[in-house]
């Protein structure tokens, strides 16, 4: 295992990627109810699940014939893996892609004791049964064939990854855009009760003023959306779990505008 070469480990990195957005286009499909292409990227691969491959192949190394600690190796480097991606995506984007909020024993939403447990199984299978043929599979290939395979998908995913960053940043842009434009509305709103306790006439014509100023932010966020924002769309709709401590009511909205399709791709 630690032989490999740089461009047979892309191949493994690679591999799980794919394995991983399989299985999580299938669980989250199955959930929704209908089919979602999930994931942060738009192609098919799960830099996640690649990732935590790659960590626990490396973390087991020493240990991989001894069952009990690559359960515990693998569990531990893949659980720090995830904390540290969630947060920096979180700090980056605003947003969070997976959310452990409501089960128990978690740690800021990011990680939760029965995912980590499941990562530990994972490790298991991963390195006493999955890798062994894969590991045959890859180390088959020339190493010029291999290198050419390896940067060809490095190069996929690196356009991939800008695409996917700025629709990112685009999504992050917008949720503050909302929130700031809500707080306007809101604070206009309490002037207007403020108002009501010194004259009912002078109430109502600023309520109408009210409510028509509200009728048009929404109607022109929503012209916004499709003039402007509908590639966000694409990262909602494969992200549609995803959830943002900061800008909670302003992503609610969001999903709400493509639920009603509003948010048409032109």
């Amino acid at each position: 295992m630690m032989y490999y070469t740089v461009s047979q480990w892309l191949i493994f990195f690679f591999i799980y990627c794919f394995f991983g957005w399989i299985w999580e286009c299938c669980y989250v499909s199955v959930r929704k109810r209908k089919w979602v292409n999930r994931g942060f990227l738009h192609g098919p691969f799960l830099p996640i699940y690649g990732s935590g491959a790659i960590v626990i192949l490396l973390s087991t190394i020493a240990v991989k014939d001894i069952v009990p600690l690559v359960f515990l190796f693998g569990m531990i480097a893949s659980t720090i893996l995830e904390f540290c991606t969630g947060y920096c995506m979180e700090k980056l984007f605003g947003v969070r892609y997976w959310d452990y909020s409501n089960l128990p024993l978690n740690f800021k939403g990011h990680i939760c004791f029965f995912i980590s447990l499941a990562w530990g199984g994972f490790s298991i299978i991963l390195v006493c049964f999955i890798h062994k043929p894969i590991e045959a599979l890859v180390l088959m290939i020339p190493k010029t064939i291999a290198d050419v395979i390896a940067l060809a998908l490095a190069v996929y995913m690196a356009v991939d990854f800008t695409i996917s960053i700025n629709e990112a940043m685009d999504l992050r842009a917008t949720l503050e855009k909302f929130t700031k434009e809500n707080e306007q509305l809101k604070t206009y709103a309490r002037r207007v009760e403020i108002t009501a306790t010194f004259a009912e006439e002078e109430f109502n014509k600023k309520k109408e003023q009210f409510m028509a100023m509200v009728n048009e932010e929404r109607r022109m966020l929503a012209e916004k959306a499709d003039r402007r924002y509908s590639h966000i769309a694409n990262i909602i709709k494969r992200n549609p779990d995803a959830v943002s401590v900061i800008h909670k009511d302003s992503i609610n909205e969001i999903k709400e505008i493509i639920a009603a399709k509003k948010y048409n791709k032109k």
